[in-house]
């Protein structure tokens, strides 16, 4: 039978509080990550009979119960999922303390995580973390490449504290963004590419070269291959595809291509020599740079990285949170 035990909101929160154990919140997590009370018991090294009494003293003090019986397997109800929820960051919160606890023991003045994606890592970022750097040499800064959709939950949970990447209409809506620098894309053809010299280049004269183009599903393909219906032209017959611009870059410097990349990286490779700037026009609407902060986690650092990062793209102090429509 379900628990229903008259227990006042009041009292509620000062169990959890005040007395709620970490012990507890461990037990909670094990439980749902086990899925069972044996498995559980095994996790912690404890006996099931140990994981029944403490999980009943937690239902009793909540008055609700928070894990259904069904055999041997069991499932979170509402309020034993917030429970794990909370288990879950305070896990992570203790975790990411003693990463920082470690970090100050070998001498770091503390810790800045930063998650970034591939089209983030340009001159702008790496002269942020520089110029960081320069200010706090003892500061313990890490850079995380992968998903965007895995960095924001990553942040949610504590395991970043800051994402920097191309502005999106789909970011979680308790996260703050800051615009960072407005993004254009540029053309560019390969330096030794046998056009690489003609003073005027027409679209329909590019669409017959051999091109680097986004693997499909991704933002970046939609909206190029939108681009690419709105110039009235056919898709590129001769593509190779990818999403990784240190590939492309390479790829660019190797043979006779063509590409689409955002400016910053587009101007730092023509300086380079890898690449010839076109005088093409093109709007994809991906959106400028932003950055995004937990409301929740809080860290020192972030501020003055978003200011360094904003410093560097030409921005000058926040006006306020970027709209994420």
């Amino acid at each position: 039978m379900p628990l229903e035990e008259e227990v006042t909101p009041e009292q509620v929160e000062a169990f959890v509080m005040q007395r709620l154990s970490l012990r507890q919140l461990r037990m909670l997590l094990a439980l749902s990550k086990a899925g069972s009370l044996s498995a559980a018991a095994d996790a912690l090294h404890v006996t099931q009979p140990a994981i029944s009494k403490s999980l009943g003293e937690v239902e009793r003090a909540l008055g609700k119960t928070l894990f259904l019986r069904r055999g041997r397997s069991i499932r979170a109800t509402p309020l034993g999922a917030q429970m794990v929820r909370l288990a879950q960051r305070m896990e992570q919160l203790l975790r990411r303390g003693s990463e920082e606890a470690a970090a100050l023991m070998r001498g770091a003045s503390g810790e800045l995580l930063i998650g970034a994606t591939n089209a983030a890592l340009n001159p702008l970022l790496f002269d942020s973390i520089a110029r960081m750097k320069e200010e706090l040499p003892q500061l313990s800064l890490a850079v995380r490449t992968h998903a965007l959709s895995g960095m924001f939950e990553d942040l949610r949970q504590g395991r970043l504290d800051l994402v920097v990447a191309r502005q999106v209409g789909d970011a979680p809506p308790e996260l703050r963004a800051h615009s960072v620098m407005p993004v254009q894309e540029r053309v560019v053809i390969s330096s030794a590419h046998p056009l690489a010299r003609e003073r005027r280049l027409s679209w329909e004269t590019l669409n017959q070269q051999a091109w680097i183009w986004p693997l499909p599903g991704t933002r970046s393909r939609v909206r190029r291959d939108r681009f690419w219906h709105q110039l009235g032209l056919p898709l590129p017959s001769n593509v190779l595809q990818t999403d990784d611009l240190m590939l492309t870059l390479g790829l660019l410097q190797r043979m006779p291509l063509v590409a689409i990349m955002p400016s910053p990286i587009a101007r730092s490779a023509a300086l380079s020599g890898a690449v010839r700037l076109l005088p093409l026009d093109l709007d994809l609407g991906l959106g400028g740079l932003c950055a995004w902060q937990s409301e929740e986690m809080s860290n020192p650092f972030v501020d003055r990285f978003i200011e360094l990062l904003r410093q560097q793209g030409g921005l000058a102090a926040e006006q306020g949170p970027v709209s994420q429509a």
